[in-house]
């Protein structure tokens, strides 16, 4: 009995170390099932009137800044919102600091004032991770955050949705040692008692492309009623940063003026919606922007209408010399910049912003022509060479690789033979996701179409001149809530389903005179599924822009 009962405060003991203890509750790897605090007491107050009416002096602190500036100011628009109960353009989303409370809680306030009046009922909430390295995208799968003015439950079912994502993955545990979206609870349940959160952590992205590919998934949960706030500090200058790209050289207005200069020209191209830009500039001064991706991700999924309006800005310098406190610009000094900037859209809600982010962005007519040479370049090269072209030769052959062709894409390649006037299928190979820069799937599915198809045999040098190429470029798939949203000669369809998936690309519904149902049927029963197995499926669709040799410029349905 003494023994069993050893056994068990061992487990208990080593399971406390693995997860921690808090609150009277055992954390078995992060899975507790409620987010606990971890800064409250040390960053801000965790007595609950006490925050509450600290919150309440930042929000009326920020109201009296917003009423003695002009009304054509960004800190102005928050008096006239207030002031004009006309429909007015939607704040879609904030950008706001999460050092400690007496350093930036007064420039976070401006950012949920913003908002005004708008009926928040979920907030997407995004940010970095400052004490765990990872790429893409890191969610929580607790149920709940605390926060010392209650509880804010997560939308379960979103992560759940988003969790599929290659991008995505689960870390519960580095988002229970997290300050960043910590920081922004309090501000949330205070402005938006009722709203539920989708807490993100985003980690490093390779290009704009991977920012684009998870602001995707993102829109396809989105609707209106949804808030984004991005939790995000600026430029880190000093030793501790390990960043100084200037000196102080002892004169603090010079310094500031400078340091400013730096955080404004960050500001310039979130003010535009400017991703390109953006990362471009934190490639060049390397500025120490802790929610650079986070940001990255929040401008990919902004409308090209959308404009930034800076409310407030101050540093961690100016917060130190209001508490009081001497600062020694000579000796170890650090200091950190806040910025409070929203969003707005004369579009409208999410709902109107998330058919147009959906909605893929056509290729040039100079995309498409060269894209259909690399096809048949290589298609030539390797049935007469066993051999595909390099990107040398595709250029001297009068390729352009534009930018976009250098990013990941699915794509098809689809083969025809005519012959006795009968045109019929050669071919056929491709991959719906994004896997591979556009100009190497497409070489990649020549070579497959050509040689690969089970249906067919390898295509001959006997053959080439009777073959035309087509090229379908896919957007990458995304989910839709319900399968009524699927739109015939619109979407091709992937269904997931009882471990299994099949596809149809979008013009074969057409091609077999398909309703949506008889679709979904012939999808299940592709999958090897019985036909009304798609009821209990889950959904995922994209577009295709296609060309064919003979007719650039012209958009058509690939066929399968």
């Amino acid at each position: 009995m003494v023994i069993r009962l050893l056994v068990v405060l061992f487990v208990w003991i080593l399971f406390s170390g693995l997860s921690g203890l808090n609150g009277g509750q055992l954390f078995l790897f992060g899975q507790s099932g409620k987010r606990p605090l971890k800064f409250a007491g040390t960053w801000y107050d965790d007595e609950p009137s006490r925050l509450a009416g600290q919150l309440r002096d930042y929000e009326k602190l920020a109201w009296q800044q917003a009423c003695a500036k002009g009304k054509n100011t960004g800190v102005g628009l928050i008096a006239a919102s207030k002031e004009n109960t006309a429909v007015k353009p939607a704040i879609l989303a904030v950008v706001a600091p999460h050092a400690g409370y007496s350093y930036s809680g007064k420039t976070a306030a401006f950012s949920y004032l913003s908002v005004g009046n708008q009926q928040v009922k979920r907030v997407f909430l995004l940010g970095p991770s400052h004490y765990k390295g990872f790429h893409g995208a890191a969610l929580s799968y607790d149920k709940s955050f605390q926060t010392v003015l209650g509880e804010i439950e997560c939308d379960t079912e979103v992560v759940d949705e988003l969790k599929e994502n290659i991008l995505f993955q689960e870390m519960t545990r580095a988002h229970h040692q997290e300050h960043s979206l910590e920081l922004q609870l309090a501000f949330i349940k205070s402005k938006f008692p009722k709203a539920t959160i989708v807490p993100i952590m985003i980690g490093t992205l390779n290009d704009a492309f991977e920012a684009r590919f998870i602001a995707r998934e993102l829109a396809s949960q989105m609707e209106d009623g949804d808030l984004v706030v991005v939790s995000s500090d600026f430029t880190h200058y000093g030793p501790r940063f390990e960043y100084e790209p200037f000196k102080t050289e002892g004169d603090e207005g010079k310094f500031l003026s400078r340091l400013k200069a730096l955080d404004m020209e960050a500001l310039s191209y979130l003010e535009r919606v400017d991703l390109e830009g953006f990362m471009s500039f934190y490639k060049r001064t390397d500025d120490t922007i802790c929610g650079v991706y986070a940001l990255s991700v929040l401008l990919a999924l902004l409308p090209e209408d959308c404009r930034g309006i800076l409310l407030n800005y101050r540093t961690s310098l100016e917060a130190t010399k209001e508490m009081g406190d001497s600062v020694d610009l000579d000796h170890d000094f650090n200091t950190v910049s806040y910025m409070s900037i929203a969003f707005e859209s004369k579009r409208g809600g999410w709902n109107a912003v998330r058919e147009s982010l959906l909605e893929p962005k056509p290729l040039t007519p100079e995309e498409r022509e060269s894209l259909l040479k690399i096809a048949r370049i290589t298609l030539e090269q390797f049935v007469r060479e066993g051999r595909v072209p390099e990107l040398a030769a595709l250029e001297k052959a009068g390729v352009v690789i534009s930018e976009r062709m250098k990013l990941p894409h699915g794509a098809f390649v689809t083969l025809h033979k005519t012959e006795a006037g009968e045109r019929d299928l050669r071919g056929c190979i491709g991959y719906i996701f994004p896997v591979k820069p556009l100009y190497l799937t497409v070489i990649e599915n020549t070579v497959s179409a050509a040689a690969k198809d089970p249906r067919f045999k390898p295509v001959t040098a006997g053959e080439l001149d009777s073959l035309d190429v087509e090229v379908s470029v896919l957007t990458p798939p995304h989910k839709v809530p319900a399968y009524t949203d699927i739109k015939i000669g619109r979407d091709g369809v992937l269904l997931k389903c009882r471990g299994k998936q099949s596809v149809f690309l979008p013009s074969v519904a057409v091609e077999y005179g398909w309703t949506l149902e008889e679709t979904l049927e012939q999808l299940a029963l592709k999958a090897g599924l019985p036909k009304d197995a798609w009821k209990d499926g889950k959904f995922e669709v994209f577009r295709s822009e296609s060309m064919q040799e003979g007719q650039v410029g012209q958009t058509h349905q690939v066929d399968q």
